[in-house]
């Protein structure tokens, strides 16, 4: 691979394996004195919502990808195409840890050049990528967890999104990083027995109204040292280590415990929260919401169950059914970062979805990126021939939210109104935004606060 200033001359054809292959290759070789390290590349297509409509045009793209791979990788490396929009790919025995950086560079080089497709009428189109790529490095030890080198990379791609160069690296110590997530899943039992956990609430704004109507709960975790603890390494943690549930019920009956205390004061809210895919999985859960509901007195049309399309995949053969559930009590429904990741117009035919959310990638620099613009309003005029609302999450600034009405766009959340706030600070926001006066405990983009990893 071009990871190095002159590729082995006797660098063979590409090497691609399924997944599971390349997760037991890195166990494999990190029981042998080499560094490597772990490429994670996402794709964001310029055409992405044609290319769900044309099969045989995806399959042109997703061959030149192939190609492409093949004719960079070095004998000895492999990558494998976990999905659609993802690409995994380990590169192995580098002789510093900047090898990584400059393979990354690289993988979004090739992966950046534009692909040209002739469609089934004979003219020529042109696909964007517009990868990012994320590295983890990893010193020659042994990795009993190959997904620990995974999660890192992601992390990074994650990041690597919000950056010009489009790429991040990120260093693995294996035994640190196992050591840090034992230490927080130590202390994050406690606080779960403890009910030592926080739920704030990022306030929602229909644009139709310009009132805001709803809230998305979120979960807060201060340690006793003082230090924050990232809601996604908290939720990550929780699946991996049987705690999900248990996150789960505390953010419902938090939330429906305070839409009952507004309620009694005045103001009906409506709460929305995410659900993890092992919760979709958990036949049980539709009587657990029930049960809540009931105890709290809260009608279920006011609290909105969001689901990310990857919760949904895992679990497809038994969604329609947990969710038919789900809306028998009167809940609504929400698919969550739609345009990230598998992307299927079945589900909003299949579903009894109310809302489609679209994510913050597009939205950021809709206003200078044109192609996220109209990513951005082919999702709304989507999400409106389904008869869903859509909402529009990481709304930073005025023009984002003037381009937003000017599309149609239902609702809108981000720190240009409001970070997530405490229970007792929501309803003075709302009293304070209804009313006309729009200078409440709002966060702009350029105060928002900090969160440790």
């Amino acid at each position: 691979m071009a990871a190095t200033a002159s590729p082995p001359a006797e660098a063979a054809a590409g090497s691609r394996v399924a997944p599971p292959a390349l997760l037991e290759r890195i166990r494999d070789e990190g029981r042998s004195p080499r560094r490597r390290a772990l490429l994670v590349a996402r794709l964001n297509r310029t055409d992405r919502l044609g290319a769900l409509a044309q099969a045989s045009e995806s399959r042109h793209v997703h061959a030149e990808i192939a190609r492409r791979l093949n004719n960079m990788v070095r004998q000895g490396d492999c990558y494998s195409m976990v999905s659609a929009d993802e690409i995994w790919m380990l590169v192995d025995d580098l002789a510093s840890e900047a090898l990584g950086e400059l393979a990354g560079r690289t993988l979004v080089e090739t992966l950046g050049r534009p692909v040209a497709v002739r469609r089934a009428s004979g003219d020529e189109t042109i696909v964007g990528l517009r990868p990012v790529v994320g590295v983890a490095t990893c010193e020659p030890l042994p990795v009993d967890d190959p997904l620990a080198l995974v999660a890192l990379a992601s992390r990074a791609a994650n990041q690597a999104a919000r950056r010009d160069d489009r790429i991040k690296v990120l260093r693995l110590t294996v035994d640190e990083d196992a050591l840090h997530r034992d230490e927080i899943e130590r202390g994050l039992r406690i606080a779960l027995n403890d009910n030592a956990l926080d739920v704030h609430f990022q306030p929602q704004i229909d644009l139709h109204a310009d009132r805001c109507v709803s809230a998305e709960a979120l979960i807060r975790w201060i340690r006793p040292d003082g230090r924050s603890v990232d809601s996604g390494l908290i939720a990550s943690i929780c699946e991996e280590r049987g705690m999900i549930g248990q996150l789960t019920q505390l953010v419902l009956n938090t939330s429906l415990r305070y839409q009952m205390f507004w309620k009694s004061r005045g103001l009906d809210i409506a709460v929305s929260l995410n659900l993890s895919a092992v919760s979709l999985a958990d036949a049980s859960f539709p009587d657990v919401v029930e049960q809540a509901l009931t105890t709290w007195g809260v009608a279920g049309d006011r609290l909105t169950l969001e689901l990310t399309e990857s919760a949904i995949v895992q679990n497809e053969a038994s969604a329609v059914g947990f969710m038919s559930r789900l809306k028998a009590l009167g809940c609504k429904l929400a698919i969550d970062d739609f345009g990230t990741g598998y992307s299927s117009f079945s589900y909003l035919r299949q579903f009894p979805l109310d809302e489609l959310k679209i994510d913050q990638c597009f939205v950021r620099n809709m206003v200078t990126d044109r192609g996220d613009a109209q990513i951005v309003r082919a999702l709304i005029d989507l999400a409106h021939t389904f008869d869903l609302h859509a909402l529009a999450e990481g709304v930073e600034d005025e023009q984002t939210i003037a381009a937003l009405r000017g599309m149609g766009c239902d609702r809108v959340q981000g720190y240009h109104y409001s970070r997530a706030l405490a229970p007792r600070d929501l309803p003075e926001f709302i009293e304070a935004f209804n009313g006309g006066r729009r200078d409440g405990p709002a966060v702009s983009a350029h105060s928002r606060p900090d969160v440790p990893a």
